[in-house]
């Protein structure tokens, strides 16, 4: 179904003689807009949500989705004689109008997108906006054949629409999801976290954009930023258009706004912020330092980001040097120091690798196989339970890891249930085994490579406390009778489906 989907797809995108009555259409809202002047201008940031931060059309396509599905369900019930009264197709009625109301909107902010819309894109969205404008006749149809009477005759003008709707909804999708259409295009990497020398002021012309790059070790590929002087002060923005990816270094500066030169989005040089549509997510910014003629830039994160740097790290190592009163403290730690929770964590690591091993060292399905595997169940999904309590939380303030880590444990989770519902010994089994352990080794390797690393941030005391933590965890997990029971019945559930 997707490849027929997908071909059907393919050939819109490569009609070319879709690219001249787009273009007309495109010219003749243009030369309005121009003529207009101003109000128009303000009329298409509105449309295209720049006060909104990201485009409303996603928004305002819910209320026809919304409505004219429940009309078709009222519809429904009604032709099948399960709710057939007065009130119930009223209901309808008013729910097709409202849906056609907010289709004028969605039509106006999707009109509004599309004019920024080039090559593939603009052909498909082309018959996207065709077959919603179909549905919207359609349903003006429905309305007007129920009003004098005609209700069957409606339903199927609205049943119609309704699958004009789907089909437009799909391409939509496809505009989105696979084309990454009204999407955000900058790089969002944090780099610099500290202040790094970028270029000499002498380098920069006035209200020139001059293009320099910062290196990303994680995303390995360098990420362009945008500087600009204005008298003895320089801006620095990301360099990729929000919008759709545009060289704003290749671009202008026109009233103080950055101009990017593929759709003429413009951003404030001082926020990012964006000022003219189709753009209407914030650019990247950079701090900016001049110190003995050079210039140095430092990424400005964002709200919601998970990003450790030279402050944060301080603020931990702050926290956790903090000493309360002696009279708040009536007790002092006098046990030997134990293992770091890296080392308890490892020495679990190793425990399964050689479960794995041994596992790929016996074949068929005896029962001593069968009990080594529901072991390894076991520990992986103790392993999971203890990471997500205890260790996850207490590194998140000095590694980066901790999400990726938290879906990685997913995917083990799914690996390891469609392995147990497989039978022992069988080809399928082993090939799933084969994967249930490349995807461990993975997540051990990646943790031991990076986050134990960067947990050695935390304080000698902090990671033994966790060492501590883990152990006492650990053997709760293994040795507690409700816990055996609850994962026996998990095992035993999944085998048996």
């Amino acid at each position: 179904m997707v490849k027929v989907l997908d071909k059907a797809i393919g050939k819109l995108e490569t009609a070319e003689g879709l690219d001249r009555p787009s273009y007309m259409l495109g010219k003749a809202i243009s030369r309005t807009g121009q003529i207009v002047g101003r109000p128009g201008k303000k009329i298409a940031n509105t449309l295209h949500g720049r006060g909104y931060g990201h485009p409303v059309h996603p928004i305002l396509v819910t209320i026809p989705i919304g409505t004219w599905t429940l009309a078709l369900g009222l519809d429904l019930l009604g032709s099948a004689g399960l709710l057939r009264n007065r009130a119930s197709e009223q209901a309808a009625d008013l729910a097709l109008q409202a849906g056609s109301i907010g289709a004028v909107a969605a039509m106006a902010t999707g009109l509004a997108d599309w004019q920024s819309m080039n090559g593939r894109d603009r052909r498909v969205g082309l018959v996207h906006g065709s077959v919603n404008a179909t549905a919207l006749g359609l349903n003006l149809l429905s309305s007007a054949l129920r009003s004098r009477g005609r209700r069957g005759a409606g339903i199927w003008a609205s049943a119609s629409a309704f699958a004009c709707m789907g089909i437009g909804g799909y391409l939509g999708g496809h505009m989105v999801y696979r084309r990454r259409t009204g999407v955000d295009h900058a790089d969002r990497s944090p780099e610099p976290r500290e202040f790094v020398q970028v270029a000499k002021l002498g380098e920069l012309t006035e209200k020139v954009p001059f293009r320099v790059a910062v290196w990303d070790e994680v995303a390995r590929k360098e990420i362009g930023v945008v500087l600009v002087r204005q008298g003895e002060r320089v801006h620095a923005l990301g360099a990729r258009c929000t919008h759709a990816g545009g060289p704003l270094d290749q671009g202008w500066v026109l009233d103080g706004k950055l101009v990017c030169p593929w759709h003429g989005s413009s951003f404030d040089l001082q926020t990012g912020e964006p000022v003219t549509g189709p753009g209407t997510c914030p650019q990247p910014r950079y701090q900016v330092r001049l110190q003995g003629g050079a210039i140095y830039i430092r990424r400005e994160q964002e709200p919601g980001d998970h990003v450790v740097t030279s402050a944060s790290l301080a603020h931990v190592r702050d926290v956790a040097s903090f000493e309360e009163p002696d009279e708040w403290q009536p007790e002092t730690r006098t046990h030997q120091p134990g293992k770091k929770g890296t080392d308890v964590l490892y020495e679990h690591h190793e425990l399964m690798r050689r479960m794995f091993k041994k596992m790929r060292a016996t074949s068929g399905h005896g029962a001593e196989r069968h009990e080594l595997m529901r072991t390894l169940a076991a520990e992986l999904d103790i392993h999971e339970v203890i990471e997500d309590a205890i260790f996850y939380p207490a590194v998140q303030p000095v590694s980066e890891d901790t999400e990726i880590a938290y879906a990685e444990h997913g995917v083990l989770a799914d690996l390891l249930a469609a392995t147990v519902k497989l039978p022992l010994g069988g080809p399928e089994f082993e090939e799933h085994l084969v994967a249930l352990e490349s995807a461990f080794l993975h997540h051990a390797g990646s943790e031991e490579r990076s986050m134990f690393r960067e947990a050695e941030r935390l304080t000698d005391e902090r990671l033994r406390d966790l060492g501590e933590q883990l152990e006492t965890m650990l053997e709760r997990e293994r040795t507690s009778r409700f816990r055996q029971a609850f994962r026996t019945l998990k095992l035993t559930l999944l085998e048996n489906a």
